[in-house]
Order: structure tokens, then sequence, then C-alpha cells
């Protein structure tokens, strides 16, 4: 079983660069848990920076300075080879998080079919569309869209 959860880098998005207060870049990370639903402390790389963190508490993690360089932690390349051609192709096509390829991979291992992975979103407007994917089996998978709205309260409805 795992948790996909935001981890908190020291790097910030171009995008947001000549804001007043600076905001440090989040990024997803997909941890196992023990059975004792403890994460297993691991090392990850900031989908930004390249920046290692390490990994040993749901939604923190620590810097390891010098070892950006660093190739011991698994690629999308490397578990783009472990997962089924159907489902590496796709996530190699939509150049999804690694995250959702380590998601879909405990999935497959653990045999925990019908479970679903949200490998995309956008925001349009005021509705949050996702591309969910769903693995049935190793060989059978559906994807589909939802929308989500937003919005607490709808127009009209503030009286």
């Amino acid at each position: 079983m795992g948790i996909k959860h935001l981890v908190e880098c020291h790097c910030y998005l171009a995008l947001f660069k000549k804001n007043e207060k600076i905001i440090n870049h989040k990024f997803p990370v997909y941890s196992k848990l023990d059975e004792f639903n403890n994460l297993i402390p691991k090392l990850v790389k900031c989908n930004n920076c390249e920046a290692v963190h390490h990994v040993s508490e749901i939604g923190r993690s620590e810097l390891r300075p010098g070892k950006d360089q660093s190739t011991i932690m698994l690629s999308k390349k490397d578990l783009s080879i472990m997962l089924p051609t159907k489902i590496g192709n796709i996530f190699n096509e939509i150049n999804t998080d690694i995250s959702n390829f380590e998601h879909a991979l405990d999935i497959i291992e653990s045999k925990r079919w019908g479970e679903s992975i949200v490998i995309e979103r956008d925001i349009l407007g005021e509705i949050e569309q996702v591309k969910i994917m769903t693995i049935n089996s190793r060989d059978n998978i559906k994807i589909q869209l939802e929308k989500i709205d937003n919005l607490a309260i709808k127009r009209g409805e503030d009286k």
C-alpha cells in the first residue's frame, strides 16, 4: 500500500519569480507504507530543480545537498521498463509525473485491481478536469475524464 503526497523544495517555479512573496515549489511523491502504516523512507529528486530529498514523513522531506547528480534513484525510464507497455507508453506520451509510474507499479505488484490514479489535471474556469486511469488487471486499464466543480457556493445560491 502507498500514499501520494506533496513535499516542498527550496526552489520555486519561474512563473512566480516576480511575486513579492516567494512560494516554494511542491512536488508529488509516491511513498510506500509498511505493515504498520509507517512511511518507508526514500530518496527522491525534485521535478523542478532535481535537488535530492530524503522523504521519511508524509508531506515532509530533508534536502540532501551534493547528491543532485546521483543516479541511484529510479527514473521514469527504469519504471517504464517494469510497467506493462500500454501503461508505460501512456505515461511517457503525456509526460506524467514519476509518482504516477511508482503508484501504477505498486498497484500491479500488489494486485490491487480496480485502483485509480489521477494522471493529468487541468483547471478550466471554475471546473477542474481530471484524467483518471483505473488499473483493472495487468493488461486491462480504463481511462476516463471527470469534472470537479471547485466552487463551494454556486452563483445564485448566495442570498
